[in-house]
């Protein structure tokens, strides 16, 4: 039988497949590693930093089992992150003021399509700060 895949379901098998990987698996390191070089041998800033920030930080700590993710949302962050540090997208990066515009377009789709899970990362973060803060008293 064959079966069509939808957009969603391709990024979910991208997601089950990292996450079959496990935690702290060399592949899953290299995208964090990848993208964190990426993100410093831009001379300039990336308008959208502090997404891709966010979007390391949540890989991160899922992959660490800090942080748990459904597989469809692993997928997006992954293939996100991925197109990021591609440099031949649909518009090349090197091209001085639009090179990042696509980039920038796939992090914003991501986020609308990741917004709960944002906002329960955010809530986390928040708990284990005030962990964190219970303990050192």
């Amino acid at each position: 039988m064959k079966k069509d895949f939808n957009d969603n379901d391709l990024l979910a098998f991208l997601g089950r497949l990292t996450n079959k990987w496990g935690t702290g698996h060399e592949s899953v390191n290299k995208i964090l590693d990848k993208t964190r070089n990426f993100l410093d041998s831009k001379k300039y800033k990336i308008p959208f930093i502090d997404k891709v920030s966010e979007f390391l930080e949540m890989l991160s700590e899922h992959s660490k089992g800090n942080f748990q993710l459904n597989d469809a949302a692993v997928g997006w962050v992954v293939a996100t992150l991925a197109y990021l540090i591609l440099p031949t997208d649909l518009i090349p990066d090197f091209l001085p003021g639009i090179g990042l515009t696509d980039d920038a377009a796939a992090f914003i789709l991501a986020f609308r399509q990741l917004t709960r899970e944002l906002e329960n990362f955010r809530r986390w973060k928040e708990l284990e700060a005030k962990t964190i803060d219970i303990e050192k008293e």
